[in-house]
């Protein structure tokens, strides 16, 4: 508890001065979003281009939105943007074949490879390294978050539990490494959490982190609109948030919290109404 309540060292690299790029960035994002919306108003492969031009802005959008907030630093732009890049050439392969899926696994493999040799990109828990006790915490975290979900779901709603298509569930945990989880660990856990960290103490920069993580999953015009489904998204993903915060302050690192998220959505993804 004493680590949880600490102040953040302050001897750690600090955002430079908010550089122009970003604007240029943030408005490139907006174009392609609402270019690929339009589309996705047509039919045909049209749509699907649109829909996977939409979904790989808007998840590249926060990784960009992430050096935004929290790094500014122009030498470590590079590997944002090709990491934002390996998630929309993904994005938009997914759209037309689930065999496009696997390209997932190409956006967290780019970001850390080039990513690690940034020093500021350390500074918000960019490591491609963590102690082998913080990654088992952040498996089992999870796992039993992942668990709980199941069998309060199964119980309580009637879902069931199991994999209809093989296909698809390991198109959709491809989806959950590569954008999903990525994006959420770089943006809300390394950027935001680590900028009010700074300045705060741990329980109110992982409260500021999580409400704007649970935000983000309540209004995704993908979940599910049944009541039930929206309470649980707001349990869970700030229950997911927290853990992620304490994982990053105890390890250092964001990879102990990102493989928490994925074993949770790994299990998320068996649910079937």
């Amino acid at each position: 508890m004493v680590l949880l309540s600490a102040p953040f060292d302050r001897g750690r690299t600090r955002p430079e001065r908010f550089p122009s790029p970003g604007l240029a960035l943030g408005a490139g994002v907006l174009v392609l979003l609402a270019v690929g919306l339009g589309m996705e108003t047509t039919t045909g492969a049209v749509r699907d281009l649109g829909q996977g031009m939409a979904r790989g802005a808007l998840q590249g959008g926060f990784l960009v939105l992430g050096w935004m907030v929290a790094v500014r630093s122009p030498a470590c732009l590079v590997p944002v943007l090709h990491s934002a890049a390996a998630l929309g050439i993904a994005s938009v392969a997914s759209a037309f074949t689930a065999w496009g899926a696997v390209l997932y696994l190409l956006p967290p493999a780019v970001l850390v490879y080039e990513g690690t040799r940034h020093g500021a990109l350390h500074g918000i828990g960019l490591r491609a390294t963590a102690s082998f006790r913080s990654l088992a915490l952040g498996f089992a975290a999870g796992s039993f978050l992942g668990a709980h979900l199941l069998v309060s779901a199964s119980l309580t709603f009637g879902y069931l539990v199991r994999v209809s298509s093989w296909s698809q569930y390991l198109a959709a945990v491809a989806y959950d490494i590569g954008a999903n989880a990525l994006t959420a660990e770089w943006l809300f856990r390394g950027a935001l959490f680590t900028r009010a960290w700074r300045r705060w103490e741990f329980w109110p920069a992982a409260a500021l982190s999580t409400a704007a993580a649970v935000a983000r999953y309540v209004i995704d015009p993908a979940l599910p609109q049944a009541v039930e489904v929206r309470a649980g998204a707001v349990f869970y993903t700030a229950l997911l948030g927290f853990t992620g915060c304490a994982l990053r302050a105890e390890s250092g690192s964001l990879l102990p919290g990102y493989i928490a998220a994925v074993a949770f959505f790994a299990a998320y993804r068996m649910l079937v109404p």
